[in-house]
């Protein structure tokens, strides 16, 4: 369905949807015309001869965490970070959990004991390393310590365990780069699959009474991160660090068919000094990822630090197995195009090496082949950019200018493609 046909439904399904839906009146979000939203994102197009910001190292990341192979000897975690610096990106996206980080194995042993300890695990030797680059902003990917990322608030909780850990973390990074100007963004996965748990294909089925609840205990966990992060502000001032939290969201679209998400449920209800998109379900069209962006920030309530500045990409990829050049730069420049014409201030591309096999075996952790991978990367196995790696790495190349029009008419006239089979995302398949 279109987004200007889908928008005009918005109050008819609304009213009609019994199960997961708001019992309070919410007004419907204003979206700014498709028409009006094409021309900006055409204006602000590289492609289309638009200034690339001067700022874009500071701006454009990529995730590091699961690549299924490695390309070195170093420990994964330090080989990703060494990698990230050595393409110029000035943001970077780690994972953060307890012992073991299997998605950090190459190479590697961590040696930490399952205490839930977090700053334990940012004293380690591999995450001081991967830390000592030079990068502007670190995301560190935190899930809950509550149960777990698939059986989430299964009790009452005061999560008096979420506020401590936040806090000691936010210290840490305070107190530890307090000679950096850097930024640490402290943050959950993809929230609204946390909020589903187990039951993301049959979400429409669950009791309103469930989902009230889940929903309420998904405001608290928030709350709590938020209240150890602005703790360890007030208390840790001499310091050229900063770190903020930032709830992320995954299904922004589903709040618009009347279905409780956390952009329609949760972020009303609580204050955060971010909220991060994984916006799979955004990446239809220009129009689409531009009103998912303009719903967030009218649902948001956001803190004084970033003001209504406060939705940022934290995640945006498609896999390139079997498409031409042309149609993956084409989709990344338009992409980007949204993201400059909104000044949206981050986005975090997914991801530097590739987590996906072919073959849907993601626990089999054993290094793959190119063609065995569905292709989310940056860098290919044999250490080559990727299609849309280089477009983005063209970029940062002339960032502060425009592209010269030998750079676009090479880009443009691609028409390469893989072996294999295209490999599409599901956008509701959850991703961990």
């Amino acid at each position: 369905m279109k987004p200007s046909a889908r928008i005009c439904l918005h109050a008819l399904v609304a009213s009609c949807t019994l199960v997961a839906v708001e019992t309070e009146s919410r007004a419907e979000p204003t979206l700014t015309p498709p028409a009006e939203i094409k021309a900006k994102v055409e204006a602000a197009r590289p492609l289309r001869g638009a200034p690339i910001p001067s700022d874009l190292k500071s701006r454009l990341g990529t995730t590091h965490y699961d690549g299924h192979y490695n390309r070195t000897d170093k420990p994964f975690l330090i080989e990703g970070a060494d990698e990230i610096q050595r393409l110029g990106l000035g943001v970077a996206k780690f994972w953060l959990h307890e012992a073991g980080l299997p998605g950090y194995r190459y190479n590697s042993d961590w040696g930490i004991p399952l205490d839930r300890d977090l700053v334990n695990v940012l004293k380690h030797p591999y995450y001081k390393a991967a830390l000592s680059h030079p990068f502007s902003t670190v995301i560190l990917e935190v899930f809950p310590l509550v149960g777990d990322k698939s059986n989430f608030f299964t009790g009452e909780s005061d999560f008096a365990d979420e506020e401590k850990e936040f806090h000691a973390i936010a210290s840490y990074l305070l107190k530890t780069y307090a000679d950096r100007d850097i930024r640490f963004i402290l943050q959950n996965w993809e929230g609204d699959w946390v909020l589903r748990r187990k039951d993301w294909t049959t979400w429409h089925t669950v009791p309103p009474e469930e989902v009230d609840r889940r929903c309420k205990e998904f405001v608290k966990s928030l709350a709590a991160r938020q209240r150890g992060v602005e703790r360890a502000r007030q208390e840790v001032s001499a310091t050229k660090a900063k770190v903020y939290h930032a709830a992320e969201v995954n299904r922004v679209w589903d709040g618009m068919d009347g279905i409780a998400t956390l952009t329609t449920r949760v972020l009303p209800q609580v204050t955060v000094d971010l909220v991060s998109w994984s916006c799979y379900d955004g990446l239809g069209s220009a129009v689409r990822l531009w009103q998912g962006i303009e719903i967030i920030r009218q649902s948001m309530r956001p803190s004084p630090t970033f003001g209504k500045n406060a939705v940022f990409i934290g995640e945006i990829g498609r896999p390139e197995a079997g498409l031409k050049e042309r149609d993956v730069v084409e989709f990344w420049d338009e992409c980007m195009g949204v993201v400059f014409a909104m000044q949206i201030p981050l986005v975090v591309q997914w991801e530097l090496y590739c987590n996906e096999p072919k073959d849907g075996t993601k626990q089999l952790r054993h290094p793959r082949r190119a063609d065995e991978l569905k292709g989310f990367w940056w860098i290919r196995p044999d250490g080559s950019l990727s299609y849309g790696g280089n477009y983005l790495s063209t970029l940062l190349k002339f960032a502060g200018t425009k592209l010269p029009a030998q750079t676009i008419e090479k880009l443009l006239s691609c028409d390469a493609t893989a072996a294999t089979a295209p490999a599409k995302a599901d956008p509701k398949k959850p991703r961990p």
